[in-house]
Formats: C-alpha cells, structure tokens, sequence
C-alpha cells in the first residue's frame, strides 16, 4: 500500500480512536461485592461462565477497536487517494504520440490535438513546489526524449507540448518504453512515479521490445483507444515503370506506378456517397505542372489498389542534369500526411558506357575474321546515335585513369588484364554509383577475377563459381518467372520468346549469395547473370556467366542480346544513380564524405537556414561534403503502412504493456475532448484521481466494516442477552 496511507496525523488520530475503548475497559471501576448466605450458590454458577463472559467481551471489543480502523483507513483513502501522489512528490512520464497516425481528423480534432489536451490535463495535476517532475518522451519513429531526464520546470514542459506537430514517421512505441525507464530515482527520495501514455493508437507494434518486466511505476494511465471507424486512404508506395529517361530519338514509355492503401472500411457512409469510392491520382512536376492524372475505382471491401500512370518523359522539368523528381498527390481525406510522395527519375541526354576490352576495336590487332567482344557489346548497345548510348573504348592498362571520363557505366570484357590501380578506380566508381558489368574473358580461363568482385560486391555471389565445359550445351530457361527487382523485369513479357533457343557450351557456373539476385537460369540451375543488392549511393554489379564469343554461347548472336543489354545498361544506370529514398524515420544514409544534411525546399531548391539531420518529417535533404557541396540528395517519403485507421485492441496493448512494465494494473481514462483554455468556466476531469487506487480500497474498507458492524451487532445482542441472565441468576 502507497506510503499516503500512512499520514502522521491521520495515523495519530486513528490510533487514539482505538485507545479509546481500551481505556475505558481497563480504568472501569470494580464494585466491592457484600457476601450472603444464599449468595455462595450463586458465586459458583457465576464462575463456571466468567471466563466464556471473558472472551465474549474480548471479541467484542476486537471487533469495535477493527471497525474504528477500517473506517479511519477508508476515510484516509479517499480524502488522500491513495497513489495520487499528492501528499508526496510525483515524477510523471508522459509519452505523447505524435506519429503519422496522430495526424488524423477524428470529428472536431485531429488524433494530436486529443493527445496532447490529456498531457496537458496530466500535467495540471503537478506542483513543482511538492518537488513534482516530469518527463516528456516524443513516440514517433525514432522515440526521442523531448525533456529528459524529468525536470521540474513544468510550464517549459507544457510550451512543448502546446507547440508539438505531428511527423510522417510511424508510433515507435517499443522505444519510448525503453525511454522510459531512463527516469532517474533518488535512493533517499520518496516520490510515486506515474506513467502516462497520452496516445489514441490505432495500430501499434511492440515486437522490437523483448517482454520483459524490467521497469517499474507506481501507476500506468492510458486514455480509452477510439472504437470508431474512420476510412483514409494513403499512398504506400510509388516508382518509375523506367529507371531511366533518356532524351534520344528512341524513348521507351514512361510511367510511375503507385499503389494505394485503404483502411477503416466501414465508415458511416455520407448523404452523398451513393456513388462507389474512388481516388484520383496526380502527377506533377517539381514546378507544379500536372503531367499525368487517373482516376480508380475501389470495390467494396478492396484494401489495396494500383495502377501505372503514364506521363510524358519530354514535359519533366529536371531538378539537376542528371535528376528529375515527381510528385505524386491523390484526394484530401481524413489524413492528410499520406496522401503525397515524391518519386525521382533518373535522366540522361546520353549515356556514356566505357567498355575495357583486351584489344581496342582501332588498335588493328584483331584479325579481320575474328569479331572482338567489345564490337558485340557495341552492337547490342550503339548501333546508331538513335539509341542516346555512346561507346567509350578503354585500355585495361590505363583503368586507373578512368575519373575524367564522366561515365554511366562500366562494361569489362577482360577482367583478367586489370591491375591493382584500376581494381582500385572501379571500386571507387562503383561506390560513388556507377554501374560496373563484368563478364569472363573470352580468350582466358582464370575466375581469379571474381575475388576482387567480392571485395567490390561482398556476398553477392556464393562460392563455388567455376568454368566449365559443356558436352551438351545447357539452355536457358524460357519459363522461369522474372522477379520485380530485376533488371530483366521490363522485357518480362517477352522474356519467353527471347529466351528460346538460347545455348552455353561454355559458362562461368554462378550461383547468388544473399546478396545477389539471378537475372535469368540455364536449366541446370546456373544463373545467366547475378547483380548485387547495393546500399544507399552504391552503384549495382553485374557478373554475367557466358563471355561475348560464339565459343561460348549463341546469345550474342541471337536478338535477345539487343534488349537483355540495353535493360542492364539503362535500367543498371538508372538505379545506380537515383536519389536514396526512405520512410519518415528510417536513419539517414551516411556516406564516409558527408558532413552534413540541410532541407532544401522543393519548388525553389533553397536551402533552410540550419542543418537537419531530422528523418520524421518528409521532404528532400541535401548531403554536403568537406567542402559545402552537394554530393547528394535523400528523399523522405512519408510511412503510409503505419497510418491505417482501423480500431486498435486495448487488450492486446494492455497485454503487451504488462509484459514490459512492473505495474500491478494499468488505469484506463476517457479521452476527452481538448477543451478551450481561454474559459474560465472550464473544468477539468483530474487524470491522477479519475481511477485513483484509493477509491477502489476505500470502498473495499467501508464493505469490510459493515460487515464487520453487523457482526458486531448481532454478537453484542446474544452476548448481552446472556450477560443478562447472569447478572439476573447473581441477583
């Protein structure tokens, strides 16, 4: 029991209550009895029953002395509330959820707005005078502590909260938790600590934290979670049908597909919806120009929807030379953080391919009969200035000196030739975002090669590669299924076709690690092609398995190399370079040259005033070098996932809570309404006493007493009757 209890005065007062009996039964004048004859008889009865008289009397005067205490005990309870804190000092932590979530239009007020009405009507209850505390944790993704440790400056703490706005980040409720628990405890201070969780979620995640009962306070308090139904509708995803624009004569059709994300059906439907729902999806440029626009239709109960969007890839005003960014925009609803996204195109007027081959196509070193494996790549790839691809021949001798270049990608046909320096260049160009494609030497047979692949591309291929020679030649699958991440997805449809009839008597045996993806199997299980799964601002890797000579395949030969190249190379280019994108909370990539990150607005491309390393609102940030420049740009899209508004379940989360906080119950309060501060009529509901301990124990007491005094009552009656009949057989 709280130590409120235990107040000196209340204690003095009850204890004297309780003397008071006693006294009375102890300091009771004894009369002097005057023997007679006849008497003597009677004395000896009397004897017989003094000692059950005795007891009687002591159970009685037990039984008083506990009715006394229960109701002093019961009085004390609900005059002090027992663990309200307010005989001795509270240290209150408020964690206030200001997630994506909390942005949400719930009647009159947004989710926030209902959050931070309860923190402000926690922290009313709080007197820094008594020595209170408190402690403000913010709980969108990353958990931060707005005011930590505790302080005693509460009016700071509530210009906080007044002026807090919700992010784009999911609840990071696990974290906040373990914020906390940072609250300091004096050993020789007695204060209740008070967990207050000032959030309405509708969804929350607490599998980051391990269930384990490490934190302890006095009380936990939540507002009642809303039980209505609100539908929204939010983008979840968006991204190019193309990696990469080219503006060349031949320019492929260009698109974003976006997928839509629908929850809280069964909302209260309005007057006017007598039409199925529907959504128009918006495409404008960085200037604000529309280029595209579609409008879908949902079905009854269809919670996910999608669709491609074309737009026209000459209308785009670019961000950069080499960068376009679009934004994605879908009707007004009841959240209003979900419904935008940006999307960046990679451009290019052209692509620059240096291709390092053993013997230079002008050299005069090939014999007239013999095709070298550059001319092949140059076949596939430039055939005539229409196709916005031009070829840079390189001397494996001179790799190293590959920086002044300015190229897209790298193919290399002779991997064997490459010295320690030019190893060096293309690790360095690889992880400043070019796309680097090797393919085995045709007119060598070492796979040494492929360990400095490794150290370029770690666990991109698993061990075990080997060259081998084909009695039968192996044939490459023409019904395999294309995975969306690819670089082989856009020619899918066609891949059946393209891939028939396509034969290896020699290959590189690869095989992905688990960070490698096959682009295309021979039936014996061997990949094609495996390309690597980079970090944020390194380029992919591409690692064929068949060398550009007939020796080794017909696929150089066939019409599928045409296609199969231009996608390594535009879709490879095109990833390589597009600007990192994350989720509203997500830490921001951190290359080895970045110093530091400021907000750029996107209409203007200005930059704010102070850096920003904050990842929980969306928008577009610029990475700086040593030397102020901007080296690139991160895009931050908003967490549409965790922005769903279908009803939470209080059990699961007081479950959770329990499993991860030292608390005996957790206290559940209506969530009022945010109420108008500038009335002074205004009452507020306390939060520390609404469910107090006290009362419920209180209430206990005085049950227990008058169970205790109806005993009391019928005792005293058969007691007395019998003392009665005693005294009268004495007389």
């Amino acid at each position: 029991m709280p130590l409120s209890l235990l107040h000196p005065g209340l204690f003095a007062l009850g204890i004297a209550a309780v003397s008071i009996p006693i006294v009375l039964h102890l300091f009771k004048g004894k009369r002097r009895p005057i023997e007679w004859g006849a008497m003597r008889f009677l004395e000896q009865a009397y004897r017989k029953r003094r000692r059950i008289l005795t007891i009687e009397q002591l159970i009685l005067l037990m039984l008083r002395c506990t009715l006394l205490v229960l109701i002093a005990a019961g009085v004390g309870s609900l005059m002090l509330g027992s663990g309200s804190g307010k005989s001795v000092p509270t240290t209150m932590v408020i964690v206030l959820d200001d997630s994506i979530g909390s942005a949400l239009i719930d009647g009159q007020s947004s989710i926030l707005e209902l959050n931070k009405s309860f923190a402000l009507r926690a922290i009313d209850e709080l007197d820094a005078q008594r020595g209170d505390q408190v402690m403000l944790i913010g709980a969108a993704m990353p958990a931060r502590g707005m005011v930590l440790p505790q302080s005693s400056d509460i009016e700071a703490v509530r210009s906080i909260i007044q002026r807090l706005e919700s992010t784009d980040s999911q609840l990071d409720l696990a974290r906040a938790i373990e914020l906390a628990g940072k609250v300091t405890r004096e050993p020789k201070q007695t204060a209740n600590t008070v967990l207050v969780f000032a959030l309405a979620a509708r969804s929350f995640d607490l599998s980051a934290s391990p269930p384990a009962a490490s934190l302890a306070f006095d009380r936990v308090i939540l507002p009642t979670l809303p039980t209505n139904t609100i539908e929204n509708i939010g983008i979840a995803s968006a991204s190019p049908t193309r990696s990469l624009i080219t503006h060349s004569k031949i320019t492929l059709p260009v698109g974003v597909r976006v997928e839509l994300l629908r929850s809280g059906i069964g909302a209260p439907e309005q007057p006017d919806d007598s039409a199925e729902p529907s959504s128009t999806i918006r495409i404008y440029d960085r200037l604000g120009t529309l280029i595209g626009q579609r409008t879908l239709r949902w079905g009854d109960a269809q919670t996910t929807l999608s669709a491609a969007i074309a737009i026209d890839p000459q209308a785009i005003e670019t961000l950069g030379a080499q960068t376009a960014l679009v934004r994605i925009e879908i009707d007004d609803d009841a959240n209003l953080r979900d419904n935008t996204h940006l999307v960046p195109l990679a451009t290019r007027k052209t692509i620059r391919v240096g291709v390092v081959d053993r013997v230079r196509e002008s050299s005069g070193q090939v014999a007239p009969s013999t095709i070298s494996a550059s001319r092949w790549v140059r076949a596939a790839l430039a055939p005539d200035e229409r196709f916005g691809i031009s070829i840079v021949d390189i001397d494996p001798a001179r790799a190293s000196a590959m920086g002044a270049l300015n190229l897209d990608a790298l193919i290399v046909l002779c991997p064997s030739m490459l010295d320690e320096p030019g190893w060096d260049r293309i690790a360095q160009l690889n992880e400043s975002g070019m796309l680097v494609v090797f393919a085995p030497d045709a007119q060598g047979a070492s796979l040494r090669w492929l360990d400095r692949v490794e150290t370029i591309a770690p666990r991109m291929l698993a061990p075990g590669s080997v060259l081998r020679e084909h009695q039968r030649p192996i044939m490459l699958d023409p019904d395999q299924t294309i995975p969306a991440s690819s670089l082989f997805a856009g020619i899918e449809s066609e891949f059946g076709r393209l891939a028939r009839a396509i034969a290896a008597g020699r290959s590189v045996r690869l095989v992905p690690g688990d960070k490698g993806l096959a682009m295309g199997l021979f039936d014996d299980g061997s990949a094609l092609a495996v390309q690597s799964q980079p970090t944020h601002r390194q380029g992919l890797v591409v690692v064929l398995g068949v060398g550009f000579d007939l020796e080794w395949s017909n696929l150089i030969a066939r019409p599928m190399v045409v296609p199969m190249m231009q996608e390594i190379i535009r879709q490879g280019v095109g990833r390589s370079s597009a600007m990192p994108t994350i989720r509203a909370g997500q830490a921001m990539p951190s290359p080895a040259w970045a110093i530091a990150n400021q907000q750029l607005e996107l209409e203007t491309r200005s930059r704010t005033s102070a850096p920003s390393d904050d990842t929980t609102r969306a928008g577009l940030i610029a990475q700086l070098d040593a030397q102020g420049v901007t080296r690139s740009l991160v895009i931050i899209n908003p967490d549409a996932e965790h922005a769903r508004t279908d009803p939470g379940s209080p059990e699961a989360l007081e479950r959770a809570l329990l499993d991860r906080i030292d608390v005996a119950s957790i206290d559940w309060v209506e969530h009022a309404e945010s109420l108008d501060d500038s009335d002074p009529q205004r009452t507020r509901m306390s939060i520390l006493d609404s469910v107090s301990p006290g009362v419920s124990i209180g209430l206990w007491m005085f049950l227990i007493a008058a169970i205790i005094a109806t005993i009391e009552c019928v005792l005293a009656w058969i007691f007395t009757a019998r003392l009665f009949e005693t005294q009268g057989a004495r007389q």
